[in-house]
């Protein structure tokens, strides 16, 4: 049998099914994180900061060592091979298939949404059953770091998405109500009350018992919960419920959670396409925004009987694409007919995907069979929004340039979502588009401390807020620069500072540079004004201002001031007045420096190599600067 390793509820290790005796404390949580990590080297640093996070002793490392010492004897047995060894600066253990109950989990999960999605309920909920049972009554010790504890929140979700997904297959399957099942509804629903699915199938399951009354109490339990936590009420699919019961029609199933029967009495065919699961794992570290979480989860919830569309937008740099990775990421189980993810170059100057690439990318994750590719971006519309009627499918497009790369792909009903991201709203039907700011102080130092480490950050207090405070709360700024620590252990936060407050090499540093290109070069007769405020002194900007930078009519200089804020290179600050922040002002600056010779105002025109590589100044290069 060998070994095999169970961290869904207390740990344990059994070695031929006898449970081998684990050292308690910080080796078995290591240990965990291992597991987590399994066949992947682990950095020691990392494995520093999950164990002992900020309070981490000087013998730190040498724990480690020991601790790996006497995890990697108890692991290999006579005649073995090493189990857990040294890689790469870090740690790696070896896992074989089948050992670790949460990788086992994991499979049946995926497995048994594909039968349902395939119409199979007896072999999906078989499935889902045996996965569910390898959870424990009792809960996983608590984590000692945060990246474990978020990964413990992931498979928490994943359960979640299993549990509703086995009870659905129930009802498909004729469970009349029954007490088991309406008693596993209810702890469920204990633990998770805003899940909107899961509220569904407690009606729906009480109206197969004969208990209508409970049902209507239920909805409202679900009413209150959702208000009291979101200030949402239920979506179009639970109301939609709630009036059929109340008609005493109640349905068997909520639209969005039946399987599509297969026909009978005609060949099948070779099956349908595999379910589409493209969203990326998570890594850098993700701190605050749980209000923007709350609001996308509630829209991305609202989709039923007719698709939503959601839009976050901002600056470059605030963290866009991540949010949306982590929404998206908590609202899986909502969307069990596949979830799509493409980034369609809007970042990156001269890297937008064109609308046919875009369609036609979508159409091959869809339908990877359907052959040959239609030869106009209409037909190839036109068949997406085929393939996704009344499915609940989830498109993540991120980094969107403008509309035309991301309209005309929802089909007119069922559960879809696109959750689109780009530096401005690039969709008018969007409900409210999510505007997403830099991070508040507080929030950026704690995202400072989760990529930089507690020690450095309790160590020069003054100086981590300073790093912060340059990087403008910008969390692409902030991972960036905490990377020069990373790379050089004997870096300082107060020679980081130092580095940054030098404005020579601070725009470089942040690695926004590439971003802020892309926006500039959508600025179009805007630019030589951008250009120009490179060299004005720091403070508010006014289009009289601007007027006398450019030469222009003070109303030719307001609406090029608009183009600015449109692409987030500006920002109103009162009446009349904007902001531009100091590391938008660096780049303007170097534009600036590389204009030779100086155009007379009012006759400059932007060339077709304005901005294309940056230009050729200190702050260009990756240099050490000050302090080194």
């Amino acid at each position: 049998m060998g070994l095999s390793f169970q961290i869904l509820g207390p740990v344990r290790v059994l070695r031929d099914g006898r449970p081998l005796r684990l050292p308690a404390g910080r080796p078995t949580a290591l240990l965990v994180t291992l597991l987590l990590h399994a066949g992947v080297a682990v950095p020691v640093e990392r494995l520093r900061q999950e164990l002992w996070g900020g309070q981490a002793p000087a013998s730190a490392v040498a724990n480690l060592r020991s601790h790996a010492s006497q995890l990697r004897h108890l692991l290999t047995g006579p005649g073995e091979p090493v189990r857990l060894y040294a890689e790469g600066g870090g740690y790696r253990l070896r896992v074989a298939p089948g050992e670790l109950d949460a990788t086992e989990f994991e499979r049946l999960v995926t497995e048994g949404q594909a039968a349902r999605a395939r119409g199979e309920p007896a072999v999906a909920a078989n499935l889902l059953e045996r996965a569910l049972a390898l959870w424990s009554e009792t809960e996983p010790p608590p984590a000692y770091g945060a990246v474990t504890a978020a990964a413990f929140d992931r498979l928490r979700e994943r359960r979640a998405g299993a549990r509703e997904a086995y009870a659905a297959c129930r009802l498909e399957l004729g469970d009349p109500g029954s007490p088991a099942l309406l008693a596993l509804l209810r702890a469920h629903l204990t633990e998770y009350p805003l899940r909107e699915p899961a509220w569904a199938l407690l009606m729906t399951a009480q109206c197969r018992a004969g208990d209508q009354a409970a049902a209507v109490q239920t909805y409202r339990s679900a009413c209150r919960a959702l208000a009291g936590e979101l200030g949402v009420s239920p979506g179009p699919e639970l109301a939609e419920l709630y009036r059929s019961v109340r008609r005493h029609d109640p349905r068997r199933l909520p639209a969005g959670n039946r399987a599509r029967p297969r026909a009978r009495g005609r060949p099948t065919g070779p099956g349908p396409a595999p379910v589409p699961h493209e969203l990326p794992c998570a890594t850098a570290p993700f701190v605050g925004r749980r209000a923007e979480l709350a609001r996308l989860g509630a829209a991305l919830a609202g989709a039923g009987e007719r698709p939503v569309t959601v839009s976050v937008y901002g600056m470059a740099g605030t963290g866009k694409s991540a949010l949306a990775l982590r929404a998206a990421a908590a609202a899986l189980d909502a969307f069990p007919d596949g979830q799509l993810h493409l980034d369609l170059g809007g970042s990156v100057a001269d890297a937008p995907l064109p609308p046919i690439q875009v369609a036609n990318r979508v159409l091959r994750s869809l339908c990877p069979t359907c052959r040959p590719e239609p030869p106009s971006l209409a037909e190839a519309r036109a068949r997406i929004r085929s393939l996704l009627f009344n499915r609940r499918v989830l498109l993540v497009l991120d980094n969107a340039a403008d509309a035309a790369q991301v309209d005309g792909l929802l089909p007119v009903r069922g559960g879809c979502a696109l959750l689109v991201t780009s530096r401005t709203p690039v969709l008018d039907g969007a409900d409210r588009p999510l505007r997403l700011d830099p991070l508040p102080p507080a929030d950026g130092l704690a995202l400072l401390r989760a990529a930089a480490g507690n020690r450095r950050v309790d160590e020069e207090p003054e100086a981590a807020g300073a790093v912060v405070a340059l990087c403008e709360g910008l969390p692409l700024a902030l991972r960036t620069v905490a990377r020069r620590l990373a790379e050089g252990p004997h870096w300082s936060l107060g020679r980081l500072a130092r580095l940054l407050r030098d404005e020579r090499y601070r725009l470089a540093e942040t690695g926004l540079r590439p971003r802020l290109t892309a926006s500039y070069r959508r600025l179009g007769s805007a630019a030589p004004l951008f250009r120009r405020l490179g060299r004005a002194r720091p403070g508010p900007v006014t289009a009289e201002l601007a007027a006398a930078l450019t030469g222009q009519p003070p109303e030719d200089a307001a609406r090029a001031l608009d183009r600015l804020v449109a692409a987030q290179l500006a920002e109103p600050a009162g009446p009349g007045r904007f902001r531009i922040g100091d590391l938008v002002r660096l780049y303007a600056a170097e534009l600036a420096a590389a204009e030779q010779p100086e155009p007379r105002p009012g006759t400059e025109r932007p060339g077709p190599d304005d901005g294309r590589a940056g230009p050729t100044v200190p702050g260009q290069r990756r240099a050490i600067g000050p302090g080194s």
